[in-house]
């Protein structure tokens, strides 16, 4: 989501801003080994609003929500009472007439109102102003990227995609990802490793391998710096029932 990359679990509940990049991908391939959980397929519940509804002049009770949407621009995580009061809601909206689920997100901004320390921001920064054409371009590099995670990626390729000259491709990826290249793409790998420490059973140089890591002792190195632990000990952390915590973001990290 915008310059974040976090693993997500079962029950997150975010708010996005208008125009924010997102996407919620799950890179680790099947794995048929023995003894590894089957996988099972990912579903995600979506309430989509205009962000006109909270003008002054549609529903001045709301009013003050606009606050609330300006924040969203960056991602909010919802969390405490206020992510289980919503996801209570967004079950009765299910099947609902239109009246009873505009009703429902009453509440729902009510619920943001009442309760604002549960509304964390995620990105360090706001969505960028890119639309159309030029936010296809984006998400044609990104996409990219979570597609070729072990392989070797290029910034001459990438640049291709992106239809800028390698000279440019790097202010203009900071421009509208905001952070590096580079530092991105650890982030992505780093994501991706965690995944795939938590629901395979697969060796850690393995692990290290198809996310694209360099090595084994290049893999323990890049993800100390993000988790403050080794790749084992995060999955013994993981396996005993212990959150190890979101993914770090280490700005400068480079491979």
């Amino acid at each position: 989501m915008g310059d974040d990359a976090s693993p997500f679990s079962d029950g997150d509940l975010v708010l996005l801003g208008p125009d924010l990049p997102h996407t919620w991908l799950s890179s680790v391939r099947s794995d048929t080994q023995p003894g590894n959980p089957p996988r099972q397929r990912l579903v995600a519940s979506v309430l989509q609003f205009e962000p006109g509804l909270l003008a002054p002049t549609a529903l001045p009770e709301l009013a003050q929500a606009g606050a609330v949407m300006a924040a969203a621009g960056r991602g909010l995580r919802i969390v405490g009472r206020t992510a289980g009061g919503i996801a209570e809601l967004l079950q009765r909206m299910h099947g609902a007439d239109p009246h009873t689920q505009l009703a429902a997100l009453v509440l729902i901004i009510g619920l943001w109102l009442k309760h604002p320390e549960d509304l964390l921001p995620i990105c360090s920064r706001p969505a960028g102003a890119a639309s159309g054409p030029a936010r296809r371009r984006v998400e044609a590099v990104l996409q990219w990227m979570q597609q070729h995670l072990r392989d070797e990626l290029r910034v001459a390729d990438a640049a291709r995609l992106a239809h800028v000259s390698p000279a440019a491709f790097s202010r203009w990826f900071t421009r509208e990802v905001g952070k590096p290249f580079t530092v991105h793409l650890n982030d992505l790998r780093h994501v991706a490793a965690c995944l795939a420490l938590r629901e395979t059973e697969r060796p850690v140089a393995w692990v290290a391998m198809d996310c694209g890591y360099l090595s084994a002792s290049h893999f323990n190195e890049q993800f100390r710096r993000r988790a403050g632990c080794s790749p084992r000990d995060y999955r013994r952390q993981v396996r005993r029932g212990v959150e190890p915590g979101l993914v770090a973001q280490v700005p400068g990290v480079r491979s």
